[in-house]
């Protein structure tokens, strides 16, 4: 059984999944109060699921991007339970967890996350077959640098301009500069689809572990992102 936490953001997530899947999950907006309510969901997460601490066979947590303090506290949480039960850490960059949702999307693929002070870390996608990989750098940009970043690296046709996914933290403001800037070529996931949850980092995570892989837990460390001087 493997444990997947995500405090990457606002929002977080908690998962456990095993051979069949997903057996139970939780999604809540924990603010800024990760600290206080990530092992009270674990515990009700494990009773929820009906699992034991010494079920748990690994531990994977979002590496990041995201919030500084969000990322640290699922880190150490992460930590101390693979150290605590002395099993694997896998360490997913939260990104690719987003973008797993979408494994099967046709068109090109941008995902966001939200990290603060108007600012989004944001990456382009491509799916092919339910496999996604990331096509392009991290990028940390403000709305309007990431209309100039998506301009910058997707061709403009005009004869049949292509259609763009975007899917993550997407509030109603991004949604309209997006609408703008791209010129109808923007399409948005819905708000229920975008809620980042665990369940697709846990998969993620699974896959690493079952490929025999794991990450140094005492080396491991939360990813950030410089801010993208030329956003504008």
């Amino acid at each position: 059984m493997l444990l997947a936490i995500d405090t990457a953001t606002r929002m977080a997530s908690l998962a456990l999944y095993g051979a069949e899947g997903v057996l139970a999950e939780v999604t809540w907006y924990a603010r800024e109060n990760h600290t206080v309510e990530t092992m009270t969901q674990i515990v009700r997460l494990l009773e929820l699921g009906h699992v034991a601490k010494n079920d748990l066979k690994a531990i994977g947590v979002a590496l990041g991007p995201g919030s500084f303090t969000g990322l640290r506290v699922g880190m150490s949480i992460a930590k101390g339970l693979a150290f605590g039960c002395k099993i694997p850490l896998l360490g997913i960059p939260t990104l690719d967890a987003i973008a797993h949702a979408h494994a099967w999307q046709t068109l090109p693929i941008w995902v966001i996350l939200a990290v603060g002070r108007g600012r989004f870390s944001v990456a382009r996608y491509a799916a092919s077959r339910g496999t996604i990989r990331r096509v392009s750098d991290y990028a940390l940009v403000d709305a309007m640098g990431l209309a100039d970043l998506v301009s910058r690296e997707e061709p403009d046709n005009k004869k049949k301009p292509a259609r763009l996914f975007f899917c993550g933290d997407i509030n109603a403001a991004l949604t309209q500069t997006l609408a703008e800037r791209l010129e109808g070529r923007a399409v948005i996931a819905s708000p229920a689809v975008n809620a980042r949850r665990a369940g697709f980092l846990a998969e993620l995570a699974w896959a690493r572990w079952q490929r025999g892989e794991a990450d140094d837990a005492a080396s491991l460390a939360p990813m950030y992102l410089p801010h993208l001087a030329d956003s504008r």
